[in-house]
């Protein structure tokens, strides 16, 4: 049976919570970065090795002894990507390349049980379960629990965000800094003034529309409070493979210095 989703509660109660990009695929560093104390990890089918049949090894080692919700970014609004992946216990799923409010439909019609949207229905699956004892209140907490968390990186994307931002139980909107860099003008330059400036504004109607905000690959404490001071509550700090790069590689530099190698 589903968990409590605590990152749900916590953003409906307007608190901001904080995970991080998980592409490695290997359900021991999901399981070391749960215990680590991060809310979420998406678990990235778009840019990680992953397969969708052991997306249940991860979710299981976000759950164990941790309150971490493991959320999946499927790599196109297919509903049968998202129905593995709910259907394996995510309590969450991420869609890229949301450029209108039609394909943010089909998310949360993917991601929701009637009569909020057309998910496929078993209770006999992880989240459910795997039996029908209890289908009544399977459903009621999937519905509650489940987010749905659209990804805005494109210009039209942006032209239509006040259209997205009207579909009703889309949670997050997610804003992808570098492809938007690049639809902008500026590749690559994601703290470009026209780049943040073009982000910011879009923060903002996200927050008067009462969904909540996330973008940009944080990578320190100063960028999480430039990230909070902007408006978002959906913070994604770094990515697992650059957090165990960064810190090994400091620590061999310092130690290079040290022995004069």
């Amino acid at each position: 049976m589903l968990k409590p989703n605590l990152i749900k509660k916590k953003l409906l109660d307007g608190q901001p919570v904080i995970g991080t990009w998980n592409t490695l695929g290997s359900p021991l560093v999901t399981e070391v970065m749960a215990r680590a104390g991060f809310d979420f990890q998406i678990i990235d089918l778009e840019h990680g090795p992953f397969i969708l049949d052991q997306i249940h090894l991860h979710v299981s080692a976000c759950q164990v002894n941790s309150t971490c919700s493991p959320l999946v970014r499927i790599p196109s609004p297919e509903p049968w990507m998202a129905l593995q992946a709910l259907d394996q216990g995510a309590q969450g799923i991420m869609v890229p390349h949301i450029a209108g409010d039609d394909e943010a439909r089909k998310l949360v019609d993917s991601a929701k049980y009637y009569p909020l949207g057309n998910r496929g229905f078993t209770p006999f699956s992880k989240a459910g379960g795997f039996n029908n004892r209890n289908v009544s209140s399977y459903m009621h907490s999937a519905l509650e629990q489940t987010i749905t968390i659209a990804i805005v990186e494109s210009a039209a994307g942006l032209a239509n965000l006040d259209q997205i931002l009207e579909v009703e139980n889309l949670d997050v909107v997610y804003f992808g800094a570098y492809d938007l860099s690049q639809a902008i003008g500026y590749p690559g330059q994601v703290r470009h003034p026209e780049v943040i400036s073009t982000i910011q504004a879009a923060v903002r109607r996200v927050n008067e529309s009462g969904k909540v905000a996330g973008g940009f690959v944080p990578q320190s404490r100063e960028d999480i409070g430039w990230l909070l001071g902007m408006g978002m509550r959906f913070i994604t700090y770094e990515v697992d493979s650059s957090i165990l790069y960064s810190h090994i590689h400091s620590l061999t530099e310092w130690f290079s210095r040290e022995v004069g190698n």
